[in-house]
């Protein structure tokens, strides 16, 4: 059992070497934060995530190499004083750096990157920077997953199915290993 918990240890240690090509930043829609009308249409702003009817959604937005701009995405359908989890996540075969990595309102009627609306907007921002050797071409495309998760007591919602996935594990094992001495087992 020792030999075993030393090999976990080692393997958890090692673990913590894998850089996930993830970034990720919670976002609390402020109690002031108007409420849209219901027959407001949407904004016009070329990339958006809209959460209407859903706790979380996904886009894969593409960017290129070489123009060192910010990145902006409106975020849709929020609502007032919930947090949400952003996660901006890439491929490692496009060795990119993301930073810059933020959220701001937009006021009503203020125009922002050509488009205006009636109502205050929330937009994330984010800057996609080459981070390879040698360097990628100017002007490659780059696929980036932009993902916003409502968090539900402190947790986003995408990892309720993990935390059941372990508890019910942890419940089956503790059955079998009142029906079966696994412990005699692995001494043997």
């Amino acid at each position: 059992m020792i030999w075993f918990a030393n090999k976990l240890v080692i393997l958890l240690w090692l673990a913590t070497f894998v850089w996930g090509n993830t970034e990720s930043f919670f976002l609390r829609v402020p109690k002031e934060f108007p409420v849209r009308s219901i027959d407001q249409k949407d904004s016009q702003f070329s990339s958006k995530i809209s959460l209407k009817h859903s706790n979380n959604a996904k886009i894969t937005y593409e960017t290129e190499i070489g123009l060192h701009r910010l990145e902006f995405i409106e975020l849709q359908h929020l609502q007032v004083d919930e947090t949400y989890q952003i996660k901006i996540c890439w491929s490692a075969l496009d060795p990119v750096s993301i930073g810059e990595m933020d959220w701001f309102i937009v006021p009503h009627s203020t125009s922002f990157e050509g488009t205006i609306s009636e109502d205050a907007r929330i937009f994330i921002q984010f800057a996609v920077t080459n981070n390879s050797y040698p360097l990628m071409e100017a002007g490659t495309v780059v696929p980036i997953n932009v993902s916003v998760i409502n968090c539900k007591l402190g947790i986003p919602v995408d990892l309720y199915e993990v935390i059941v996935y372990i508890a019910i594990i942890m419940a089956s094992v503790g059955f079998v290993s009142k029906k079966i001495n696994l412990c005699g087992m692995i001494r043997r």
